[in-house]
């Protein structure tokens, strides 16, 4: 069974040592537990943890503002890649902004990230721009991926 329920106060002590173990493993430069605290206090921002049978197995943090999302950081653990779980937590995502009245969806990606620019193409984004050396730890450019909000979630190719 999957289930998606915010990250809050509350439940952030309980879930931050899976979080920052899963953070770890996915990012070159991991977010700190201070910025996914920082998170908590930022009145734009959505942070979901995914449940799958009782067990966490990833998040999903994006800012809604100004008919808009900018997907800011989604990571799945690394025993659970590759079940469709990253496209539920979109889904889900798209799905809200959708319910609010969100237009757009943006967010940038490595270009070494095959994996996630797979998952965010699969959901119907597209490459719209590049950032230059966007990435400070590696120098790497950003890849600026958009997606308009379809009018239903069905609208998205492979929905679950």
């Amino acid at each position: 069974m999957i289930s998606i329920v915010p990250i809050t106060k509350d439940n952030l002590r309980s879930l931050q040592k899976k979080i920052l173990e899963i953070e770890n493993a996915s990012f070159p430069t991991p977010w700190t537990a201070k910025a996914f605290e920082d998170e908590l206090n930022n009145p734009v921002s959505c942070m979901w943890a995914l449940i799958v049978n009782d067990e966490f197995c990833g998040y999903i943090c994006f800012w809604f503002f100004s008919g808009e999302i900018h997907l800011m950081n989604i990571a799945i653990s690394p025993g659970q890649r590759r079940r469709g779980l990253g496209f539920h937590l979109l889904a889900k995502m798209l799905e809200h902004g959708r319910n609010k009245g969100a237009r757009l969806v943006w967010l940038e990606v490595r270009p070494s990230n095959r994996t996630a620019r797979l998952l965010y193409e699969k959901a119907g984004f597209e490459e719209t721009s590049r950032r230059r050396m966007y990435y400070r730890d590696t120098n790497e450019d950003a890849i600026v991926m958009t997606l308009s909000i379809p009018g239903s979630v069905e609208g998205i190719a492979g929905t679950p």
